[in-house]
């Protein structure tokens, strides 16, 4: 299931105007939003949806690691007036010295206890840089990594009560902990450049920005353009904001706008209001209204605008696929278990170590990688329930990597595009048969052992040397290129194995940890910021594959913006195992039908979801 295609949608009920984040700061731009005060306040908190309020200088009088770590939440919230609330926990000669270099936020993680000796004024940060922070909420990933040290001084002042910052790093600091504690991830959307499809811009949002101005924050964001890495078409030259977006009333949001480019106004207007629509989620009321000049408004309502976001037809429970005896093989218990294995003839399934299928709304694609003696990739494609022959792949050296679908259209099998590492490098392959054609690496490191595609067939996810990346794909050439790809540091992670796509904003990753070397499954977001554990530890022998089946965007929670898919396995030791509260390996007594006659210790392996 990739761009290109769409089905049925069925709408859940739409979030109203949220209110629940009352005062604090608003976020001033070229759009008129007028500062209403300095942040973050009263929120909702990522981990739990419990309440977080704005850290003072007087919530700790004596400890200076916790003071400094309070300073390191300080600056979180709007950008522009992050200063101010840092210059909050400084001594006022501290305060009137200090003159940050630059104008974003530095998000650093700590990676060893802040050190303090009792009695004395200086602690001392040890720290990896995570990234920038903009004030249009995106999160510029780091260029290199590195430990490096702060210095701050915490001291007393005659007269006063508690702790001062008395001498502070001239930057605009915020740790990761203030940036998973006082944003929600929000995410707003960019057409690809075929205008086939949208493309999800993962941003932050302060908690503490007052429902009535998130509109017109989000519409900033959107006339400011996509992040440079997701290479996707901007809004139409011209379109802009007359003043700004007054609060939804009465149901119904309406967007001043200046009158678009004459040339396919029309087209223009439909484009914008579907991306409007998705980005506006879920503050965005029954109707929404977009004025061109002293024109009559244009009117939406409806839910018509799903179909353009493909991860919008993720479905709650995917169907399920493990490979047996060569053979590909479905879990019992998952959707279609008594259904053949879609679009392959049963006497061609066989030799299998690896596949991927998927899933358009008109065809059915398979991409299998075999081994009768030498590796070689397969494909097939074909109308929805019938069966199609395999057809050989040329072109690429073994060893052979796990294929992806990274795009299935409508109405036929041709344009279909999919990926594949292949002794070390990137390939794209068709859906019939044909040779694959080698994707240039411009990134750092050489050998490529895994890749993963988003819904939106757009971002690209990468494991390169141990090391994870991200970037975007564009097929709309001769040939499928990558964008210039920048590497994510995932926290504690020494190396990385395996990746997939878990939602819209975060992926699943397994590596091994530096402190002790151990195996483990976390997410990630899409930026390399924040972390989420999944499955701790699973001892030393490493996770080879991944397969997820993402989130829907819809189910995204409306408090912290973010959704996890809970449909996750992975291949370890040669066999198969879903990630569960605990691992739980996939016996041949959970195959659909008679396991069949096997050598004896013939497991499940190379476990994969339909998409």
């Amino acid at each position: 299931m990739r761009p290109r295609h769409a089905g049925p949608i069925a709408l859940p009920v739409v979030v109203t105007l949220l209110a629940l984040l009352t005062g604090a700061c608003g976020i001033p731009d070229a759009t008129g939003v007028s500062e209403v005060g300095a942040g973050p306040s009263t929120g909702i908190s990522s981990g739990d949806d419990s309440a977080v309020t704005e850290v003072a200088r007087e919530d700790v009088l004596t400890d200076r690691v916790q003071f400094v770590a309070n300073y390191l939440k300080a600056g979180a919230g709007d950008v522009d007036s992050a200063a101010v609330r840092l210059r909050k926990f400084m001594s006022p000669d501290a305060a009137r010295l200090f003159k940050p270099t630059g104008t974003d936020l530095r998000v650093i993680r700590l990676v060893e206890a802040p050190l303090n000796t009792p009695g004395q004024d200086l602690v001392k940060l040890t720290y990896e840089p995570v990234g920038t922070l903009d004030k249009f909420g995106l999160l510029e990933p780091a260029t290199e990594s590195r430990r490096d040290t702060y210095e701050i001084r915490v001291g007393n002042l005659p007269g006063r009560s508690g702790l001062f910052v008395t001498e502070a790093p001239p930057a605009l600091l915020i740790s990761d902990d203030a940036l998973d504690q006082f944003y929600e991830q929000k995410t707003i959307y960019f057409w690809n450049t075929e205008y086939t499809a949208l493309v999800p811009d993962v941003r932050y949002m302060p908690r503490s920005t007052p429902a009535e101005q998130r509109p017109n924050t989000i519409m900033t964001w959107l006339l400011n353009g996509p992040a440079p890495w997701l290479s996707v078409a901007d809004l139409d030259e011209g379109t802009a904001v007359v003043g700004k977006v007054p609060a939804a009333d009465n149901n119904r949001l309406q967007i001043p706008l200046q009158a678009l480019p004459a040339d396919d106004a029309a087209q223009a207007l439909d484009r914008l209001r579907r991306q409007l629509q998705w980005s506006l989620r879920p503050l965005l009321p029954g109707e929404l209204d977009l004025k061109i000049g002293h024109a009559d408004a244009h009117t939406y309502t409806g839910d018509d605008y799903l179909a353009d976001n493909p991860a919008a037809r993720l479905v709650e429970d995917p169907e399920r696929f493990v490979v047996y005896g060569g053979r590909i093989r479905r879990i019992s218990g998952s959707p279609g278990s008594v259904e053949p294995v879609p679009v392959l003839k049963s006497d061609e399934n066989r030799d299998v170590v690896s596949a991927a299928l998927s899933t358009s709304k008109t065809h059915a694609f398979a991409a299998v990688v075999t081994d009768g003696g030498r590796q070689a990739l397969r494909v097939a494609s074909g109308e929805l329930g019938q069966q199609a022959p395999l057809q050989p792949i040329t072109g690429l050296p073994g060893p052979l990597g796990q294929p992806a679908w990274a795009v299935t259209a409508d109405g036929s099998a041709g344009g279909a595009i999919g990926l594949i590492t292949a002794n070390g490098r990137l390939y794209s392959f068709p859906a019939g048969r044909g040779a694959a054609r080698q994707i240039p690496w411009t990134g750092q490191g050489t050998r490529i052992t895994s890749v993963a595609v988003a819904p939106d067939g757009r971002r690209v996810a990468l494991v390169v040397d141990g090391k994870l990346y991200r970037a975007a794909l564009s097929t709309g050439g001769d040939t499928p290129v990558l964008g210039t790809p920048q590497q994510l540091r995932p926290a504690d992670l020494a190396s990385v194995t395996a990746v997939d796509f878990n939602s819209e904003g975060w992926l699943t990753v397994a590596g091994v940890r530096a402190e002790d070397r151990r195996v483990t499954i976390v997410d990630v977001s899409i930026d390399g910021a924040l972390q989420s554990p999944r499955l701790s530890d699973l001892g030393d022998k490493p996770v080879t594959a991944l397969s997820v089946y993402p989130a829907n965007p819809q189910d995204a929670s409306p408090l912290s913006g973010r959704s996890f898919s809970r449909a996750v396995c992975y291949s370890a030791e040669g066999k198969a195992w879903e990630a569960l509260s605990t691992p739980d390996q996939i016996g041949a007594d959970k195959l659909a039908g008679p396991a069949g006659n096997q050598p004896p210790g013939t497991v499940p392996t190379a476990p994969f979801y339909l998409e």
